[in-house]
């Protein structure tokens, strides 16, 4: 028991998290446990009250159930609180309206054909009356120059038909509505040139527009002095947090190689700024009071560099840790790194307990809790005689803790694991810091162009040659594993297997050598019980992709796409409707096949044309390339299915003379002028009918 006392604040944050995580996934199973939890603490007090006497030392463990029942209560009316449907006031519930007022909340996003707005609500007009309201909105404006020179702000009068975000439409797809709803935002409205106007009046947090606005000039300066280009890009990045000039390539081939987290600025930046400030400021160490300065000054200047790069979230959850890092590591008496971590969380988790489900938020205290848990007893397993190689041993092991601790959470949201991490963190870690030093000496010594501007010229090579560094090792063969799938259950196992592995090397005990291979074998066995299920599946999916024809035939580990040719090039599409699907299914390399070729595949699957045999479900595809639909037939063909797409011309009186089937898919190529029509006639035929762009991805198991 004595060990957990040196941890007050992590067994806070325990009960916190699970009434957090309880709220935000079971919120409509447990709308009665307020009232539960309430009567409960009635209870205690009434029995505390009459008992007091009888209350003694061993029955102590009342008093800690209590609190932990208090503090998951807590959390869980503070989370449903944020909940729409606890906001009587939220915009949600007075749509549509004839005009909206609304404020931006966040910098503008320049996106292929619009500007991304996100826009805090402040009032509805509707049946002639002003009504005040609240919440949060996404607005796709239509590009022209008066919307680019929009700024965090700004109020706008609108004229749109905001419209719910719509749920996933193919399988295992991203989903956007969970994420935006976790942020506090359910519509979204496309605005045109002409349905909106500038009111000339700002509102917002006055801090956070300041900045935005330092970092802007901050901006005008690196390009002032020459960057352009991809250096100008990852400076901006590195430096500043504005990630909007990356290009795709760039993203991945710093994802490719594990280098991404440089470009996200998050705990490891604010963390070199506090080593660089914490070494400057070391001379303030010599009494109380000077100490006290030198703590005032690492928070001020921390803080600083948050409101310099637009007080985002992720800076802010850094700044926010360091800060009760700083505050603890400054008391006399000795304290706890953890305690101070589970402070921290706790404190965001107060202000929003949505903060839980931020992928930024998780990752970052798993990394520190990584590092300050098994850095030194993998540190003192060799240590280096000479400066090098420590510097060298000291950022290895600091990959290999914060990668153990991460990986788990990292593969599960991105499928992907950089297997030269090692010597891209030997590249990576290093450049960041000398492009945070360099950057930062350019932009205080801007007044001084000469000094300035040779800066800003190391600072360019030292970009460049981080850009071929990260390159190169991308290009590497196997440089990342791809379409990696591990579940929910799965990263658990992996956590536990982790948490034993760290008591092993910290307490050397056999103990941890027995649990963990336990936990081994669990995962394994995992392992196995998917494979071999991913070998049992077959099944087809009528995919939703907008203006296209995507029909999957999964066979084991083997999926067959037929689809248009345009879509065959179309990676991005790919990769954001059909991907997520691929990796959750097993399947490394899918076979695209144009809808007009006719080929035979092993394993029962056979394509010729129009006609689609896949382990006994028989499907017809009919497109405009179809005429066979019209001919005079005796008897009708038996199909499982047919698959309209490309718009054709039918009739389906036809259709039903030709063949004998049970259900019409109308897939996403088609018109929607022509799907209505279709389904009128399916209607008054009694013909079943499924139109995928409406219901979202078809799916048919054999």
């Amino acid at each position: 028991m004595q060990f957990w006392h040196q941890f007050p604040f992590v067994r806070i944050v325990a009960p916190f998290i699970a009434g957090t995580i309880t709220a935000i996934y079971f919120q409509s199973a447990f709308a009665l446990l307020p009232v539960i939890l309430g009567v409960l603490v009635v209870v205690y007090i009434l029995l505390a009250l009459l008992l007091f006497r009888k209350f003694s030392y061993k029955y102590r463990y009342v008093n800690g159930l209590l609190i932990n029942v208090l503090l998951f209560g807590l959390a869980y009316q503070l989370t449903i609180a944020r909940s729409v449907n606890f906001q009587d006031d939220h915009v949600s519930k007075y749509l549509p309206a004839e005009r909206i007022y609304i404020s931006i909340n966040e910098p503008i996003s320049e996106k292929d054909k619009t500007f991304k707005i996100v826009a805090k609500t402040i009032a509805i007009e509707k049946d002639g009356e002003l009504v005040h309201v609240s919440g949060k909105i996404i607005l796709y404006f239509e590009k022209n120059l008066e919307v680019e020179r929009l700024a965090y702000g700004d109020v706008l009068s609108i004229k749109a038909n905001p419209v719910p975000v719509d749920p996933p439409s193919n399988p295992n797809q991203f989903n956007y509505k969970q994420y935006l709803s976790n942020r506090g935002i359910y519509h979204q409205a496309y605005v045109r040139i002409g349905d909106w106007r500038l009111l000339g009046i700002k509102k917002g947090n006055q801090l956070k527009a300041l900045g935005i606005s330092l970092r802007q000039q901050f901006l005008r300066i690196l390009e002032q002095n020459n960057l352009t280009g991809k250096e100008y890009a990852v400076a901006s990045a590195i430096l500043l947090g504005y990630d909007e000039y990356l290009d795709a390539e760039q993203k991945r081939q710093f994802a490719g190689a594990g280098a991404m987290h440089i470009l996200c600025v998050s705990g490891l930046h604010v963390g070199i700024i506090y080593l660089i400030l914490n070494s400057l400021l070391k001379f303030l160490d010599r009494n109380r009071w000077a100490r006290i300065l030198k703590v005032l000054l690492l928070l001020l200047m921390i803080w600083f560099y948050a409101l310099i790069t637009g007080l985002s979230p992720s800076v802010m959850r850094a700044a926010t840790m360091f800060s009760f890092i700083i505050i603890g590591q400054s008391l006399q008496r000795k304290t706890n790194i953890y305690n101070s971590l589970a402070a921290s969380a706790f404190f965001l988790m107060l202000i929003d307990p949505y903060i839980i489900t931020a992928v930024g938020f998780q990752l970052s205290y798993l990394a520190v809790l990584g590092i300050v848990t098994i850095f030194k007893p993998i540190y003192n397993i060799y240590i280096p005689g000479y400066w090098l190689l420590d510097q060298i041993w000291s950022i290895t092991v600091v990959s290999i803790a914060a990668t153990l601790a991460t990986f788990p959470l990292s593969v599960f949201y991105f499928h992907q694991f950089p297997n030269y991490f090692l010597i891209t963190n030997l590249v990576a870690i290093p450049a960041s810091m000398l492009i945070l030093y360099t950057g930062i000496l350019v932009l205080i010594t801007s007044p001084i162009q000469i000094i300035s501007g040779l800066l800003a010229q190391i600072l360019v090579w030292i970009i460049k040659a981080l850009n071929l560094s990260v390159g190169w090792i991308e290009a590497l063969p196997n440089a990342t594993s791809n379409s990696i799938y591990i579940s929910l259950t799965e990263v658990f196992l992996f956590f536990i297997l982790i948490t034993s592995l760290a008591f092993l090397i910290l307490t050397k005990r056999k103990v941890w050598i027995f649990f963990t291979l336990g936990m081994s074998m669990f995962i394994i066995a995992s392992f196995s019980v998917r494979k071999y299920h991913w070998l049992q599946q077959r099944n087809v999916v009528v995919y939703n992709v907008r203006n296209h024809s995507a029909i999957g035939i999964l066979n084991g580990t083997q999926e067959i796409i037929l689809t248009d040719s345009l879509f065959m090039d179309d990676e991005r599409n790919i990769e954001f409707n059909i991907r997520p699907h691929l990796i959750a299914s097993g399947v490394k390399m899918p076979v695209f096949v144009d809808l007009q070729d006719r080929i035979s595949f092993n394993q029962g699957i056979f394509i010729d044309g129009s006609f689609v045999y896949a382990g006994g479900l028989k499907l017809v595809i009919i497109n405009s390339n179809n005429p066979f639909v019209y001919a005079k037939n005796t008897t009708k063909l038996n199909v499982d299915h047919i698959v309209i797409s490309g718009n054709p011309k039918i009739n389906m009186k036809a259709l039903i003379d030709q063949f004998s089937f049970k259900s019409i898919i109308f897939d996403s190529s088609n018109a929607p002028w022509n799907i209505q029509k279709w389904k009128a006639d399916c209607e008054s035929m009694g013909i079943s009918c499924i139109i995928v762009a409406e219901s979202g991805a078809w799916v048919a198991n054999k």
